[in-house]
């Protein structure tokens, strides 16, 4: 069975990776024009440290839905950067919680502007452009969580 919903070649899970890419780019160039050395895929961690304070690794990644591989990825880099650090947590010196450095707090009140902006303009873009695509990721996730692409495709063959 031939599908012409997309071009040969260029899978669906691509197209989302190329636009996710594209919006990487547009956002490293704003962080670059600020002066921030800072990347895309720090973004949830850190704004998470710095909304809601100090949290581990698990309580970070349950948060997030995310792996705990995932967060630890993204906590090396951040502390390579300086950004954040690991603490003792007071009540279990056995657990530590990560928080946000002296210049991880300031570099989020820097980029709080730009994050706002840069929130600002994708809800725009999705009003005008794409009303119903967040909605309609939400629809595809619960779909996948249902069935996988990996069973879908199996069920084809």
């Amino acid at each position: 069975m031939t599908s012409t919903l997309f071009d040969p070649g260029l899978g669906f899970g691509s197209r989302l990776r190329r636009l996710i890419d594209r919006l990487d780019r547009d956002v490293t160039a704003l962080y670059a024009e600020a002066g921030v050395r800072f990347e895309p895929r720090w973004y949830a961690v850190f704004s998470t440290l710095s909304a809601h304070g100090p949290l581990s690794v698990g309580a970070l990644a349950r948060r997030l839905g995310v792996t705990h591989a995932a967060v630890s990825q993204v906590r090396a880099a951040l502390t390579r950067e300086g950004l954040i650090e690991a603490r003792a947590d007071p009540a279990d010196g056995r657990r530590q919680d990560l928080a946000l450095t002296p210049l991880g707090a300031a570099t989020a009140l820097q980029l709080q502007p730009l994050w706002d902006a840069i929130n600002a303009a994708t809800a725009q873009v999705l009003e005008r452009d794409a009303p119903g695509l967040l909605h309609n990721l939400e629809d595809l996730a619960r779909a996948l969580d249902r069935r996988s692409i990996q069973a879908r495709a199996k069920d084809l063959l």
